[in-house]
């Protein structure tokens, strides 16, 4: 990816001729968040990033090269997690799966709603799940569906880095 998560997330708004506070009301997310972002000098968490995709209502796979397959180099993009698209060169699929490795110790709690459903899979470590305000602890073998609709979020905040399988659903 030539560009910075950053300037792609700049240039996308843009194009949707949204204004930074209009962005700011769709996901939640605060104003300086969102300019510090697009100018790089903030990392998004997983969290973060789905809810200016669905604000901006595109894929969270927008935002990562089609090409790049190494989860590393993805990492290296936001600091925070690697994402790994799964779908291959299926066309408009129904549904994403993705390989999503979780940073030990993330602080940022931020529940939110979205179009669609998750099912998440851990493959390693420990992921927080918390669905209207009941906190699960989930471990590797462990599975959770999730109506999206419904307020929810999941982090890792324990001291190993946790990776996940993540099926989205694409609704539109």
């Amino acid at each position: 990816m030539s560009e910075t998560l950053g300037s792609e997330l700049k240039k996308l708004r843009k194009g949707r001729k949204m204004t930074l506070k209009e962005l700011s009301a769709e996901s939640g997310l605060s104003i300086s968040f969102l300019s510090q972002v697009e100018r790089d000098l903030k990392t998004l968490t997983f969290t973060s990033l789905k809810k200016i995709s669905e604000a901006l209502d595109v894929n969270v796979n927008f935002f990562f090269d089609d090409n790049q397959k190494d989860p590393v180099d993805t990492a290296s993009l936001n600091g925070n997690f690697s994402y790994e698209d799964l779908s291959g060169d299926i066309e408009n699929p129904l549904f994403t799966p993705a390989l999503v490795e979780l940073k030990a110790g993330e602080t940022q709690h931020s529940p939110y709603t979205h179009r669609g459903q998750e099912f998440i899979y851990v493959l390693s470590g420990t992921l927080q799940v918390i669905i209207q305000g009941e906190r699960t602890v989930l471990k590797a073998g462990d599975s959770i569906h999730i109506d999206s609709k419904v307020e929810h979020e999941w982090y890792n905040d324990s001291g190993e880095p946790a990776k996940i399988l993540l099926v989205s659903s694409n609704v539109t």
